[in-house]
């Protein structure tokens, strides 16, 4: 942080100006209250109206001086609060409108909250750990050394297996004390906060890549067929952007109805605990981390579809208008040659081509010649030949299987009936493979001919299935297949 680039910030970030204005008490209040105290992504105009309405009435009666009758309507506050980049206004479904928080509002309203946010003690121990987890959790998954990776899982294994022991001979079971247990309660919930405080952040990354490829359109040597190409693929390069990358995984996890689960029973077996009773009360928000994530990402996802369109609707009016272009000059030639219709050139050799001309017919290529060739002999000798085995022939013949996609689909149907979405890897748990690695094919060709479903490249799965041959077990390395209702 040097002089001249604090001195930027200060001048130009959002966050700061707001927090300096005069308004600030206002505005956070209000934003904060109707966003993040009931946990809201996106509300609709009306609604905001109202509320904030009602708010200057209540503020008018406590302070007549600040914020007088006859200043401003709420539909004003909402528009210059859009002119800030405080409030980002979309239309998400018919004409009306929405609003939803941009970065900066997100950045002073999580200032404020950490400002005000009475600790209940420095979690030194939790942070240090978290921060040693992901040390070694890089120094882990960094090498690509078969030997060393093996060693790594031996040595954790042996630590468990040391646990184990440990616990059956003493009887005992090492838990955490109730600070440890609070600590980390603390800290899951501030990570939590800043998680969903940082969804604004990805959106407005996205927004960035799509509004590159929106430039890259409209550069003045831009080809036809690059700018079809950078359109068409927008939605491809957005997911495999580095931040498209690590949202989707973290959306593919959330939509993992196992996952789900999981995440549901540990943090209801949380709230349970005694320990944890003086905290549960003040700090709801782990609480509801799973449906805030989900309206969350959602809301992104949606908006990075409708971002995704919107190129392709510039797309179809670029093309519209080279349509438009090329009827006028047609137009054009036709007027032309009705003006001179009835006043056709007098002089014989009206016009005139220099050298003669190339004409290259079709029919005036000569065939391809043909060449004599010997004529083939063949000899057979039928004497000795081995004995064939046509029981064996036979019995392989019987051996043969079909696999039924139909009866796939309709599994696959079944499942999607109790939940939106089901990964291939959650599916084969359900209905067990049973005809071998032909049956994982056939799921592969289920997933790539419909476009409801989707197959992730970027995420790998892990998938032990029996073989054809008895007691044989296959590891299968697919990527990660979602089917969709």
């Amino acid at each position: 942080m040097e002089y001249e680039q604090i001195k930027h910030a200060l001048n130009t970030s959002v966050a700061i100006k707001l927090l300096k204005s005069q308004n600030a008490a206002l505005i956070l209040s209000f934003l904060y209250r109707h966003f993040k105290v009931i946990q809201r992504v996106s509300v609709t105009q009306v609604e905001l109206e109202t509320k904030l309405g009602d708010y200057l009435e209540f503020l008018q009666e406590i302070y007549p001086d600040v914020y007088p009758r006859a200043s401003k309507e709420p539909k004003e506050y909402l528009g210059e609060w859009c002119d800030n980049q405080l409030l980002r206004k979309t239309f998400d479904s018919g004409d009306d409108p929405v609003f939803t928080l941009t970065p900066a509002a997100e950045k002073a309203i999580a200032w404020l909250e950490e400002l005000q946010k009475r600790e209940e003690f420095i979690g030194t121990e939790s942070r240090f750990l978290q921060i040693f987890d992901l040390l070694k959790e890089i120094q882990d998954r960094s090498t690509t050394d078969v030997e060393t990776r093996i060693a790594q899982l031996e040595r954790d294994r042996d630590l468990i297996q040391q646990e184990i022991d440990q616990i059956r001979q003493s009887g005992v079971v090492d838990q955490y004390s109730s600070t440890q247990l609070q600590e980390r309660f603390l800290l899951a919930n501030q990570v939590t906060r800043q998680l969903v405080g940082d969804f604004r952040e990805i959106e407005q990354n996205f927004r960035d890549l799509t509004r590159k490829v929106q430039e890259a359109q409209f550069e003045k040597d831009s080809r036809k067929g690059m700018v079809i190409g950078r359109v068409l693929d927008a939605d491809q390069e957005l997911k495999e952007s580095d931040q498209g990358r690590s949202f989707y995984a973290f959306w593919n996890f959330l939509m993992s109805d196992r996952k789900r689960q999981d995440l549901k029973s540990m943090i209801q077996m949380v709230y349970q605990l005694e320990e944890l009773q003086p905290l549960a009360q003040e700090y709801p928000l782990l609480r509801r981390i799973e449906r805030n994530l989900l309206d969350a990402g959602e809301y992104i996802v949606q908006s990075n579809h409708r971002l995704t369109e919107k190129l392709r609707q510039m797309l179809d009016e670029r093309n519209l208008q080279e349509n438009r272009r090329v009827a006028e000059l047609i137009t054009d030639v036709q007027r032309l040659a009705l003006q001179i219709a009835n006043n056709a050139p007098t002089e014989i050799d009206f016009c005139t081509l220099e050298g003669e001309p190339a004409v290259h017919l079709v029919m005036a290529r000569p065939l391809h010649p043909l060449e004599e060739s010997n004529t083939p002999t063949f000899s057979f000798d039928f004497t000795n030949l081995p004995e064939i085995a046509l029981n064996e022939e036979i019995a392989e013949l019987y051996q043969q299987f079909y696999v039924d996609e139909d009866l796939l689909a309709q599994r696959i149907a079944q499942t999607l009936e109790h939940c939106s979405t089901i990964a291939l890897i959650d599916l084969v748990q359900l209905y067990p493979i049973t005809q071998g690695l032909p049956e994982i094919v056939a799921y592969l060709a289920i997933a790539t001919q419909s476009d409801r479903h989707s197959v992730d490249s970027s995420t790998i799965d892990s998938i032990t299935i029996s073989g054809l041959e008895p007691e044989t077990q296959l590891q299968l390395t697919l990527p990660h297949i979602i089917f969709h209702r």
